[in-house]
């Protein structure tokens, strides 16, 4: 059997932290050696800001802005959609007839003024994911 060291630091996003033990219990309970697969799937769930009529404080003209809601130009916040410029992205919020795009590893927006009949619908998930 191989030996393997165990990281001692838990908030570590690293494959040492987290699964030397089940990987030597998966090579005790098979008899031998196996390389291990060092790739960890991490997934992130979003932070969705839930409908509120209006914000606080009234904009020009005494009238409050509407924010937050799960919604943005037809399409549920967080649904994954296939670009034409930049790929696979989420879409995030949304304004002037425009939507947000943001990158699904590290959820950095790409850009905010995405035409939506520019995007493709793929699917809707409430998270994103990234390999570490």
């Amino acid at each position: 059997m191989a030996k393997y060291k165990k990281s001692s630091n838990k908030l570590k996003e690293c494959w040492e932290a987290h699964n030397v033990d089940s990987h030597v219990l998966c090579e005790i309970g098979l008899g031998g050696c196996i390389k291990p697969f060092k790739k960890i799937l991490r997934l992130e769930f979003l932070h969705l800001h839930r409908r509120q009529l209006h914000v606080l404080q009234f904009a020009k003209g005494g009238i409050r802005k509407l924010y937050g809601g799960t919604r943005s130009m037809g399409f549920k916040r967080g649904s994954w959609i296939q670009h034409i410029k930049h790929g696979l992205c989420y879409i995030g919020g949304t304004s002037k007839q425009r939507v947000s795009l943001h990158e699904m590893s590290t959820g950095k927006r790409l850009t905010q003024t995405a035409k939506p009949e520019d995007c493709r619908l793929l699917t809707y998930a409430a998270w994103r994911m990234s390999y570490i």
